[in-house]
């Protein structure tokens, strides 16, 4: 048999050629990705992911799995692609937020994904339409053209950004609804054709749950069965129009359904424009530059041109810039070609559609961001079907000069090894925040989001120089996404400098963020808490927590806060009915539980108060302020004995410096919101502990007697 004998596939069989074909793509793919194991959370990651609470599955019970069906991050307790949540939910159960188990899954799903994809190439080229003229090279044809989508580095974005698994998940059910729905139409039996047209829909549900562009399957499988089974002719179109119709309800229906359940309506989703720097008419007339973009980036991924995020000028007209009519008549040219040779390369053509057809629901009307790489996904999965037929007539043409062949099999093999390595070496890129940001300012230095999330994890890492440096570079640039998305950065700068006791500093850049965003909750709140560190403000203070729970309502922190404001205003009822409102959002938020403690002991109510400190210290043991709290209780109903035992029982050579260092820092604050015991009743209680510890603590005591002199000359109070 001749290396490059173009029927030399016919000699293998079925097994043999799936057997090898799978084996393959498994090699490639782990080799491809192996060093994504350890690349990091990244950027949406953290509120879909890490932050959301609903997807920290503990327990496999019912109301924990609905949990995590209903796991929106910005909206908790809205249907939010379910599949993909509880993927991410069953992840977390088995493994926390250890990051490798998250990659073997996602790229588990790009293997399966790739799997289904040359399984529905391959049926689809022996359909009884397309026998005839693709059947001796089906084979050649589907896994070289799967292999090709595999390696594209454009996919990194869908398979190693974690989150994106809502788009290859989707993609893979897709796929599979593609490939059972083929199957079906081919199937002899019955029983065989209703069970796989089944699983067809189940596979179809699945997909929309993951992703909710998976939602153009029903008008593909319209188009497959139109091209490819019944042949282009107005009878099939007849035909078949009723079955599109009967895939398009049911399309509305599942589309109805998911909207009840998500609380969300068409009109409240547009209303999401307003937000945007962009109009309706402005989307339209750029998404046809950026499918040709897209299409640029597939054929010619290299990693200088690959970003996990793009600088798009906007369209403002036809002709502004000049590129988007050109970009639109190409479009329409390409679209309108695939239509004309359908007659009679029906699965080009189709192949082709399936782009476009696949971008409508993310590159049209809806109020999405501009650009991402991870959106093509499920569109170039036909992609590269053409281009293998291509080089299968190219092949045939120099059947008689094998040098010939040769050089294209040995090209093709270079264009193969050169992505992998591609794709191998962008990944490096996903290692961290600081490598994704820092590659993406490097391509494009006047996009905002890339300084401000740069900023965003020098920050976590306490470099704040570096975090204010990038957040400042930030402020100097365009809004390309959000209006007022400077804010944040306003916001964030008001964080660094709250931490660095900077309180001027923070104030003025909070009134900043409100002033680009009067509606920003968390300033309004941290501006509250800034402002309390003066006793003066306390009106000022009760009415910027008001406005943080008017513009966000399931804000615990707040109504916290405002409850124990209003306990030190003695409004000891109101401060309970808030933070009881508090703990019905969060019920195990331990500042909240410390502060009815504390106004129930305000109260009186000494039961109630011990019952919420000792919830507190179940919460989060040791800790520190809540045991000082219910010892401080214990003194004030004279049980001195049980005060002093608490504090011993969890004072050691360990935690001896954190009490010290936590009553060093609340003696040297002065905030109407911070809850805190009475350093008069306290200080001697440690004192006398340490002392009890022996030599050890020796220190500590003379420190806390040094600051029980403080804290009456503080006063002006000389009596022992």
């Amino acid at each position: 048999m001749k290396i490059f004998a173009l029927k030399s596939e016919i000699y293998l069989t079925e097994c043999r050629k799936k057997t090898f074909a799978f084996i393959t793509l498994f090699i490639i793919i782990l080799s491809i990705y192996s060093n994504t194991f350890q690349a990091s959370w990244h950027f949406d990651d953290i509120s879909n992911i890490v932050n959301n609470k609903a997807l920290h599955l503990t327990q496999l019970s019912w109301q924990n799995v609905k949990n995590s069906l209903f796991a929106a991050p910005r909206s908790p307790g809205e249907l939010y692609r379910p599949v993909a949540c509880l993927s991410f939910a069953l992840n977390y159960y088995f493994g926390k937020d250890n990051i490798v188990g998250y990659h073997i899954i996602n790229i588990s799903i790009h293997f399966v994904a790739a799997i289904f994809l040359f399984l529905f190439i391959y049926t689809t080229l022996n359909l009884p339409l397309l026998k005839a003229r693709y059947s001796i090279h089906s084979y050649f044809i589907a896994l070289l053209s799967t292999t090709l989508w595999v390696v594209n580095p454009i996919q990194t974005q869908a398979v190693t950004y974690i989150v994106q698994r809502m788009a290859s998940m989707a993609g893979m059910f897709y796929i599979i609804s593609l490939y059972l729905y083929g199957k079906s139409r081919t199937a002899t039996q019955n029983p065989e054709k209703i069970l796989l047209l089944f699983l067809c829909a189940i596979s179809m549900l699945l997909a929309f749950g993951s992703k909710e562009n998976a939602i153009m399957i029903p008008a593909t499988l319209f188009l497959y069965d139109l091209f490819l089974i019944q042949g282009i002719s107005m009878e099939s179109v007849k035909k078949q129009f009723k079955i599109f119709l009967g895939g398009a309800t049911l399309a509305i229906i599942i589309g109805v359904i998911y909207f009840t359940f998500s609380d969300a309506t068409l009109s409240s989703f547009f209303s999401l424009y307003e937000e945007r720097p962009f109009t309706l008419w402005e989307r339209l007339l750029t998404q046809p530059r950026i499918i040709i973009f897209y299409i640029s980036l597939i054929i010619y991924p290299m990693s200088t041109r690959l970003c996990v995020e793009h600088d798009i000028a906007i369209s403002n007209s036809f002709f502004d810039p000049i590129t988007t009519i050109l970009s639109i008549l190409l479009v329409i040219g390409i679209a309108s070609g695939a239509i004309f040779i359908s007659k009679k390369r029906p699965f080009i053509g189709f192949s082709i559609l399936f782009f476009f057809l696949n971008h409508i629901i993310e590159s049209t009307i809806l109020p999405l961001e501009l650009i991402f790489e991870h959106r093509n996904y499920i569109p170039s999965m036909l992609f590269f079907v053409p281009i293998a037929i291509g080089l299968i007539t190219v092949l045939r043409y120099f059947s008689y000069k094998q040098s010939m062949q040769i050089i294209i099999a040995l090209s093709m093999v270079l264009i193969i090894v050169g992505e992998s390595h591609a794709t191998f070496m962008r990944n490096f890129t996903w290692r961290n925040e600081e490598s994704l940001w820092i590659d993406c300012i490097d391509k494009y230095p006047r996009l905002f989001r890339a300084h401000h999330n740069l900023g965003k994890y020098y920050a976590e890492l306490n470099q704040d120089e570096k975090a204010i440096a990038q957040y400042k570079k930030a402020l100097e640039l365009k809004e390309t996404h959000i209006k007022g998305e400077r804010s944040i950065s306003y916001y964030n700068l008001g964080l660094i400098y709250t931490k660095r006791k900077e309180y001027e500093k923070a104030k003025e850049h909070y009134l900043h963020a409100l002033k680009l965003n009067p509606q920003f909750s968390d300033a309004h709140h941290n501006l509250a808490s800034v402002l309390a560190n003066n006793p003066n403000n306390q009106a000022r203070v009760y009415e910027e927590l008001k406005k943080a729970i008017t513009y966000n309502p399931k804000t615990s922190l707040a109504y916290s806060d405002l409850g124990f404001l209003l306990a030190k205003m003695g409004k000891l009822d109101a401060a309970i009915h808030q933070i009881q409102k508090a703990l019905q959002i969060e019920p195990g938020n331990v500042p909240a539980l410390e502060r009815m403690g504390f106004v129930y002991r305000e109260k009186g109510e000494m039961g109630k108060a011990f019952s919420y400190f000792f919830k507190a210290l179940k919460q989060r043991p040791p800790d520190i302020r809540a045991i000082l709290l219910l010892a401080e209780t214990y003194l004030i109903i004279g049980e001195g004995g049980r005060a002093r035992n608490i504090v011993s029982q969890t004072i050691d050579s360990s935690s001896a410096k954190k009490f010290l260092s936590y009553v060093q820092q609340i003696g040297e604050e002065d905030n109407i919101l911070q809850i805190r015991p009475n350093m008069d009743v306290i200080l001697p209680l440690l004192s006398e502990v340490f002392e009890e510890k022996g030599a050890l603590f020796k220190e500590n005591s003379e420190v806390c007697l040094d600051m029980i002199k403080k804290e009456r000359n503080k006063r002006g109070d000389s009596h022992q």
